[in-house]
């Protein structure tokens, strides 16, 4: 390259400019016109825009940088000082840049400075001057933007995008956050299922990938992403901004004690390695006598299950043999296999019915919605022809008319609601019933994580006592296993 070459730096100066797409065309074609009739080569152009993150900002400035001090680049071509830096760190580095060579020029064409190393003390000077004007506004600009952060703060609202589960709406002219009726429901499943046997944060970033839970710009959340969205306590109603934390006013939609329970997994309780031996029951069985877990111990080239011996009655208890108990957990499983597939059949087409039901009443439910939704169309057509006749104000048609629009949407809110739910707990039943059916056959099978899953789905807790094990069901598990054991008694009988 000879030197004529030059790079060029845009930036627009707000978002609406980003909005209507013209500014950084404006700039780069004010650039360009500069460059072509001093006779400079534009290489490389490089673009910054106003709603970048500040760490994206700085990665593409900091980009040119590096390219400016590799490549054999003389001219820097900006708008104006603004719109190349806003601090005196950024021109420090520049100022570095054409001190290393007196050919090098940094040319801020609508403020006409020519700055290089040999450049007169007028011109220094006038740089000076407009860097500390740039910094000044931007200080200015944070100050301001702080009020209202801390204002907003203050009535329980924070002042950035919200998590996934969420999405931003306007209420009485005010930017809040509220419940994403497309994604609330995923949400909770992702921390329900990140509790479950052998889930880790690796596992919880392929779920989210399957449900199609992406971030604003279209793309799949990464591990350390996920890991921040675990650990972010907005959704029990606490707004966490500059290192502090406040008081949300939003909506919770993560149970406490859930969100507790993940933080300690990934805190606190990190699943264990096991080099030589991997229980399947290892944390899922727990002493009837004094409450602690049973753990697994190698004893003469086998694995035995012991509490803390906490009390007598445990102290006197023998220790059990790990494939003595997974026998008891298969005799439970092959309790919840049907004697007559017609009990099944009527388990699925109760809950059907049930759905069936649940339907009925939420075309009921969504014709009730839908006829508020009419209601609040029709108020707001009627007040557009009370502004239009003169018989309201124009400011107390746009208070009323945003109230409307507000009411409008968080009906229509309730609607979609309406459908994720129905859908999600049918099939939810459904596959846990198959599962009933099918573990004690499938569980010898699969390894040890796999086997931890099956139980967790289908046992809500298991105790031993006197070498007995206890297994108490899910709810719904338990409404199967008894319908099962009624068929069983009526046959035997």
């Amino acid at each position: 390259m000879d030197q004529s070459s030059t790079v060029i730096l845009a930036r627009v100066s707000s978002k609406a400019q980003e909005d209507e797409g013209y500014s950084l065309d404006s700039q780069l074609k004010l650039l360009q016109n500069y460059c072509d009739s001093k006779g400079l080569q534009v290489v490389k152009t490089f673009k910054i825009a106003e709603t970048a993150s500040k760490e994206q900002s700085r990665k593409v400035f900091h980009e040119m940088l590096a390219y400016i001090a590799k490549e054999p680049i003389y001219h820097l071509a900006v708008e104006k000082t603004d719109r190349f830096t806003r601090n005196f760190r950024d021109a420090v580095a520049i100022d570095d840049w054409l001190e290393n060579d007196e050919n090098r020029r940094l040319h801020a064409v609508k403020e006409s400075i020519l700055l290089h190393k040999n450049a007169k003390s007028d011109v220094k000077f006038m740089w000076n001057i407009h860097i500390s004007v740039a910094k000044k506004y931007a200080d200015n600009l944070r100050e301001e933007s702080m009020k209202g952060w801390a204002e907003k703060l203050a009535q329980g609202w924070k002042p950035a995008p919200p998590p996934p589960g969420y999405m931003t709406a306007t209420l009485n002219g005010k930017r809040i956050h509220v419940p994403d009726p497309n994604k609330r429901g995923a949400m909770l499943s992702i921390f329900k299922k990140y509790l479950e046997p052998g889930e880790t944060i690796s596992t919880i970033v392929e779920e989210m990938k399957r449900l199609g839970i992406k971030t604003r710009g279209g793309r799949y959340y990464g591990k350390s992403h996920v890991k921040s969205i675990l650990n972010n306590p907005f959704y029990i109603g606490i707004n966490k901004f500059d290192g502090k934390r406040y008081p949300g006013a939003q909506e919770q939609i993560i149970p406490k004690e859930l969100f507790e329970q993940v933080q300690q997994k990934m805190h606190h309780g990190r699943p264990r390695r096991y080099n030589k031996h991997h229980s399947p029951l290892q944390g899922l069985i727990r002493c009837q006598d004094c409450g602690s877990i049973i753990t697994w111990q190698l004893q003469k080239g086998r694995y035995y299950g012991i509490c803390r011996r906490l009390t007598l009655d445990c102290r006197q208890n023998k220790m059990l043999r790990e494939d003595y108990v997974e026998g008891m957990v298969m005799t439970e499983l092959q309790n919840l296999i049907s004697p007559s597939t017609a009990v099944i059949d009527w388990v699925v087409a109760s809950m059907r019915e049930q759905h069936k039901d649940r339907i009925e009443q939420r075309e009921q439910m969504a014709q009730s919605i839908e006829t508020q939704i009419k209601r609040v169309s029709t108020m707001d057509d009627n007040l557009y022809e009370d502004k239009i006749s003169g018989e309201i104000t124009k400011e107390r048609y746009g208070v009323r008319h945003e109230q409307l629009l507000n009411e409008k949407a968080e009906y229509q809110a309730q609607l979609a609601k309406l459908d994720t739910l129905m859908s999600s707990r049918l099939e939810q039943r459904l596959g846990i019933l198959e599962l009933t059916q099918k573990a004690a056959e499938i569980y010898a099978s699969k390894p040890p994580e796999q086997k931890r899953l099956i139980i967790s789905k289908l046992f809500a807790n298991m105790t031993l006592k006197g070498g007995k094990l206890s297994v108490k069901y899910t709810k719904f598990v338990l409404a199967i296993a008894q319908r099962i054991q009624k068929t069983r008694n009526l046959m035997e009988g």
